[in-house]
């Protein structure tokens, strides 16, 4: 009998977390072919080469993220504060689903020295998650401080990701929570 064939979103989604859970150079095509249950031959079938897999994998996280988590911080029905709270809880769903941590995290920290289509496309994901971030802010504070607010509220998520992939304590991403919070009732 035939093994089942995958659908593209679910063959990227199993590539995403071998990604996510060995990064770039840790991930060869043979661990992506037998994580998706195909032969390595019949895997390159679909993809040339890995970066082209990456990168369409960031794209496929991307529109996720759009309409998953950015997305929730546009409804003008919700307070900045419930807009926020909507968007953490989907954060750390998203974060800890799989292998707890941020695959764009991951990622960029090979990109740097790679591809600079990946390294773009990296750019684009977290300048889209700051916008969200700095459209609630917006709401109770003025916007060039919302800009800086949403800057260092990425930086405090990204190590607050590192620190749960590594310590299994949700202390850092609680505390994240909490700060922003703090900010938005001020």
């Amino acid at each position: 009998m035939r093994p089942q064939k995958l659908t593209k979103e679910d063959l990227l989604k199993h590539c995403a977390w071998q990604f996510k859970t060995y990064g770039y150079a840790g991930t060869s095509m043979d661990m992506l072919a037998k994580a998706c249950g195909l032969t390595k031959a019949s895997f390159y079938y679909y993809y040339p080469n890995k970066e082209a897999l990456l990168l369409e994998v960031l794209n496929g996280t991307h529109q996720y993220l759009i309409h998953s988590l950015f997305g929730t911080t546009a409804s003008s029905e919700l307070s900045a504060i419930e807009r926020f709270e909507q968007m953490h809880k989907r954060a750390v769903q998203f974060f800890t689903q799989g292998v707890n941590g941020c695959l764009i995290g991951v990622i960029s920290m090979e990109a740097a020295y790679g591809s600079p289509e990946i390294l773009a496309k990296i750019r684009s994901i977290f300048q889209d998650w700051q916008l969200a971030i700095q459209s609630i802010f917006a709401c109770c504070i003025a916007q060039d401080r919302a800009e800086i607010l949403a800057k260092q509220s990425i930086a405090d998520y990204e190590g607050a990701i590192l620190m749960y992939r590594v310590t299994h304590d949700d202390f850092y991403i609680d505390q994240v929570k909490q700060r922003i919070l703090g900010l938005l009732n001020s």
